[in-house]
């Protein structure tokens, strides 16, 4: 009986799975939003059963997205199938929102270099190479163009783009933790209220002005700094991992910030408007909102505020 009723219930979860598979490969919108509810189909299996059979469940939906969705719909799979399950254990241990996102990152992370390990090796293409190629393929159509139509060229601002170009390829790890990350976000986000609703048990996600790193990622990120005054030779494993450090250090300190801000407006009663509109405007604000980040750990404005409270 328990056996028929683990069957029953599995096939039902991978036709709902198939379905969201087959929306997120062939409906260009709709599926973007949708892919993000893949995880669902494994959570619940693995909410209901043990990891054992939830495995066995991922290599019938690989097998099954071989033949619906071939290489792309095989890639899918492992990521918000692997992501599922690791959320579907994590959920039966009663572990935080934050756990969950924290443990979603590194799911996606293990995932996303996966792929990239298995292009470069298996399928011979190198990647970095690739998309520099179609980059100056670009930048070199543009300036046909605006030759032929009589347009005036920026060498400098061109100069100024192919760098960048150049230096994204030393920046691979960090977009791939940021990738990570923003799959994770989006991910905890979306499946939180259809849980809610099939009465699947989850802790919430803290808001986001309680986020507040730790004041060692200040000395992290001074530590940083101090070496960008260390002359470093360009393609260099040095070179690389100092990049990566700095750009994500860069980050935490942009999120300090805003958090800052968040929990600023929270406190003083402002309208939830202007956080918001702060956030939207953060490329601008960029350098200001860092500051305010590094300000912020380092002399603990939060503790602050809540006193004069």
């Amino acid at each position: 009986m328990k056996n028929t009723k683990l069957l029953t219930e599995g096939a039902m979860l991978l036709a709902v799975y198939s379905v969201l598979l087959l929306v997120s490969l062939y409906l260009p919108l709709l599926g973007t939003v949708l892919s993000f509810l893949l995880p669902i189909p494994f959570i619940l299996f693995t909410v209901k059963y043990k990891v054992k059979q939830s495995l066995l469940f991922l290599l019938i939906a690989f097998f099954l997205s071989g033949l619906l969705g071939s290489v792309m719909g095989i890639i899918l799979t492992i990521m918000f199938g692997v992501t599922g399950i690791l959320l579907g254990e994590m959920i039966n241990r009663g572990r935080s929102g934050i756990e969950l996102f924290l443990g979603a990152c590194l799911s996606y992370l293990f995932s996303i270099v996966l792929m990239f390990v298995t292009v470069n090796l298996v399928l011979q293409v190198n990647v970095t190479e690739v998309l520099k190629e179609s980059t100056q393929e670009s930048f070199a159509m543009a300036e046909s163009i605006m030759r032929a139509t009589g347009g005036e060229i920026n060498t400098e601002a061109i100069k100024q783009l192919e760098e960048s170009v150049e230096m994204m390829q030393y920046m691979i790890p960090s977009m791939f933790v940021f990738l990570a990350m923003f799959l994770a976000f989006i991910t905890v986000v979306a499946i939180k209220p259809v849980l809610v609703r099939l009465q699947v048990k989850i802790n919430p996600f803290p808001p986001f002005r309680e986020i507040n790193f730790p004041k060692s990622v200040l000395w992290y990120y001074l530590l940083i700094l101090l070496l960008s005054f260390v002359e470093m030779e360009k393609g260099t494993f040095g070179y690389t991992a100092f990049l990566n450090f700095f750009f994500i250090m860069q980050l935490l300190m942009v999120i300090q910030g805003l958090s800052f801000i968040y929990y600023y407006c929270y406190q003083k009663r402002i309208p939830k408007v202007v956080p918001i509109v702060l956030t939207i405007l953060t490329p601008i604000l960029l350098y200001i909102i860092r500051i305010l980040g590094i300000i912020d750990l380092g002399f603990q404005l939060r503790n602050r505020i809540s006193k004069k409270k």
